[in-house]
């Protein structure tokens, strides 16, 4: 039976006075199965220039051990289930010069063996020095947005395939460049939110932030099987494209509609999902969001 434990990446606001200290993974997530994606409604904490500690932010996550997945190998469409060994952080992207990004592991390998692995805990620490922060707002007075993109990768063990071991086994998703839309996963959503002065809220700046232009409520019912609706609000009437991808980045699905300003609906009829964990993106052109969904077997 697949666990579908998830790859949980949430966001745990900590700031340390020793800002390149690495971070310890949060106990408070240890039975959590939450998320594959950062909770991009929660966000970062804002980093604050007058803050003399700098900026020190957490992301703790917990790895997925299989998912059932969709594939094409040697031209033959499969449905098999993918054992996950580990993961990993391959890049976060949109950093502004002086951040860095420092994982307690350079990989999170999961306990146990095929096909029975166990999950694992690991954080990432998102630090940056009080210096930094102030050139930023030297250059850009009233605070500026950073949109960042989080690229996790995953090695798959092997699968209850045979004809796919030949080509997936052992091998990272960003490795397996001859299987056609199987790539490292890019998370987006997170925006990194740079402001003069402590406050209790982050604020705006000149430039819209993503959470005020298009923010996802969630997907209801979660898990489902025929159709759930996918409900959002969007700060004007603009032209909308949904996305779905399986756990190991290859887009399923791809829709684009109208939504109104306000609150919106959008139901999601599923014709060739199988059972399973994916994540969606709603995007309207500039700014994006991200969810997870479960597809069930009835």
């Amino acid at each position: 039976m697949i666990k579908h434990l998830l790859l949980s990446v949430f966001v745990a606001a900590a700031f340390s006075v020793a800002v390149n200290a690495q971070c310890t993974p949060n106990t408070q997530y240890a039975d959590s199965t939450f998320g594959v994606w950062p909770d991009t409604t929660t966000n970062l904490p804002c980093a604050f220039a007058d803050n003399a500690s700098g900026y020190n932010a957490t992301i703790d996550l917990k790895t997925l051990t299989d998912t059932a997945v969709s594939v094409v190998v040697f031209g033959t469409n499969l449905d098999l289930v993918a054992y996950i060994e580990a993961f990993r952080i391959n890049s976060v992207d949109g950093l502004p010069a002086g951040f860095n990004y420092i994982p307690n592991q350079s990989v999170w390998t999961n306990g146990g063996a095929t096909p029975n692995f166990t999950a694992v805990q690991g954080c990432v620490s998102i630090v940056a020095a009080q210096s930094t922060l102030a050139d930023i707002i030297a250059a850009n007075p009233t605070g500026i947005d950073y949109p960042l993109t989080v690229v996790v990768d995953a090695k798959i063990k092997n699968t209850n395939n045979p004809l796919a071991n030949a080509v997936i086994s052992d091998a990272w998703l960003s490795e397996l460049t001859s299987i056609p839309g199987i790539t490292a996963i890019p998370v987006e959503g997170y925006k990194l939110r740079i402001r003069p002065v402590t406050t209790a809220e982050c604020g705006t700046t000149a430039v819209a932030e993503i959470s005020s232009s298009v923010s996802i409520d969630g997907n209801y019912p979660n898990p489902f099987s025929k159709t759930t609706s996918i409900r959002f609000n969007s700060s004007s009437t603009k032209n909308m494209e949904l996305k779905v991808f399986n756990m190991v980045g290859k887009e399923m699905m791809k829709s684009n509609f109208k939504a109104v300003k306000g609150e919106n609906s959008y139901t999601l009829l599923n014709e060739k999902l199988t059972p399973g964990v994916y994540f969606y993106t709603l995007s309207d052109g500039k700014n994006t969001a991200t969810r997870r969904m479960i597809v069930s077997a009835n």
